[in-house]
């Protein structure tokens, strides 16, 4: 694979609409800071598609998927990370976790839920 010349890629799951507007800036920060993968969190539950990655880490994490690894946190976990804490985002009356993502439709209806609540708040 051809060298893009980039240092780090964020990584954002497509099915979460709460994402925090400083997501990339505050994980930017800390990975600046600590030279390693920063991944979201929430009330320390890592979130590690919302992550921004440094490209050196490009090659083992080939290597791992080639050679079966499909779990992001034991990658994370050897490679070492840096968390960054969230907070919940305020959504009108309600408060969400900004990595709610919607995987069902039950899940899809609290979703328009809390942005009309959002909307009228």
């Amino acid at each position: 694979m051809a060298d893009t010349g980039l240092e780090r890629m964020a990584s954002i799951a497509a099915d979460t609409p709460f994402l925090p507007r400083d997501l990339v800036a505050r994980l930017a920060e800390a990975a600046v800071a600590s030279g390693r993968i920063a991944v979201a969190c929430r009330e320390g539950r890592r979130h590690p598609v919302a992550a921004l990655w440094p490209t050196s880490v490009r090659a083992a994490l080939r290597s791992a998927l080639e050679a079966g690894e499909r779990r992001m946190l034991a990658f994370l976990d050897a490679q070492g990370c840096v968390e960054v804490e969230f907070a919940a985002i305020r959504c009108g009356d309600f408060t969400v976790d900004p990595f709610f993502n919607i995987n069902t439709p039950s899940d899809l209806a609290e979703a328009g839920r809390l942005l009309e609540g959002w909307r009228h708040g």
